[in-house]
This record gives C-alpha cells, structure tokens and sequence, in this order.
C-alpha cells in the first residue's frame, strides 16, 4: 500500500503537461563546429575512463550491484577493455547492453520535519560504468558548453556566478524606479526546477 502510494506520488509529479509548446522559429542559436562536435561524441580513450575512474571516490557505493570504485582500481589490468569496449560501444550505438544500466530508487530528505512524500527528493543509485559515462561526457561538455551559451547567462558557468542575475535584475528594478518608468517583472517558481523534465 505505502509502496504504491509513493509511486504514484512521483509518477504524477513526473508526467508532462500537454499544453503547447514555445516555438522558437526565428531564434538563432549559437552552434559549435565540427571539430568541437567530434570532440563531445568521438572515440573514448583508455586515458578518459581511468582518470574518471580514479578521480571516484574508491569507497563510494557503486550502485545496484554493491561494487565501489575500489574494486575497479584494483582488478584494472583485468577489467580495462572491457570497460572502454563497453563505453565506447555505447557512444557509438547510444544504448547500452541490457541490465547495464539498471538502477535503484531511493527517498533522499529534504527536510528535518518530513510530513509529507514532497518533502522527499527521489535519487537514482546507478551502476559504475553509467557514472563513467556520464562524467566523462560532464567533461568534454565542459569544454565547449561557453560556445553554445548565451553571453547573458550567469548560472551554471564557471566564470558566472548564480547571484549575479539578481543583483543585475535589483539594478534594473532600481533604474525603473529611479525614472519613473513603467516595467513588468515577473518571479518564476523554481521549487521542482532540478524535480522535473519540462
């Protein structure tokens, strides 16, 4: 019973709504180039996955399964080709050998006072070689993601910091009122922001 209410908690909150979307038909993206392209989806080297796999914490739960990084770092010699034939199999044919990516379910607080299933954060607990994956791809985005990025956006960048949109947004506010001039701001709820997908 409670099982299936958590369920069906979550599921709701994940589901999208059907209203239409944003068109963005005169909006000119910035783009990367070829050669930056390449880069983000090319050959993973032997290189890329053991600096990721020993830049994990050894002793960290390596997912469903129970293994950790440890166990990695120690039997490398032995399991390196076959981790890099299996990330690379995955960049080339972007899916993954099934049950390699299967995963756990678990309720992080987010609160002291937990009263209620919105107080909890659902977490995934993912095996090792999807983690590998994934940092390695952090890494390369990484390197061109300021390419792609609108020079106005401060979050989520390394030089940018996350206040700087509200001291420009209170400078702005400030000026209008300064003038007498007539705006519109507007605060958007960014409660279930990292929660959801739309």
């Amino acid at each position: 019973m409670v099982k299936t209410k958590v369920r069906e908690f979550f599921e709701a909150r994940f589901v999208g709504e059907c209203e239409p979307m944003v068109r963005l038909d005169n909006v000119r993206f910035n783009s990367i180039s070829d050669e930056d392209n390449e880069s983000l989806v090319g050959v993973i080297s032997e290189e890329e996955v053991k600096n990721v796999v020993w830049s994990c914490d050894s002793l960290k739960s390596f997912g469903p399964d129970r293994s950790n990084f440890s166990f990695i770092k120690y039997y490398w010699v032995c399991l390196k080709e076959d981790f890099i034939s299996l990330v690379n199999d995955f960049m080339v044919n972007g899916k993954w050998p099934r049950g390699s990516n299967a995963s756990f379910i678990c309720l992080i607080p987010m609160t002291d006072n937990l009263q209620q299933l919105s107080d909890y954060r659902p977490m995934s607990l993912v095996r090792g070689v999807y983690k590998i994956v994934l940092k390695i791809l952090a890494i390369r985005l990484k390197k061109v993601i300021s390419k792609v990025i609108d020079i106005r956006q401060s979050a989520f960048l390394k030089e940018g910091g996350l206040l700087d949109s509200n001291l420009v947004a209170n400078k702005v506010l400030e000026e209008m009122k300064r003038k007498k001039k007539n705006c519109l701001f507007f605060k958007v709820n960014y409660e279930k922001a990292y929660d959801c997908v739309r």
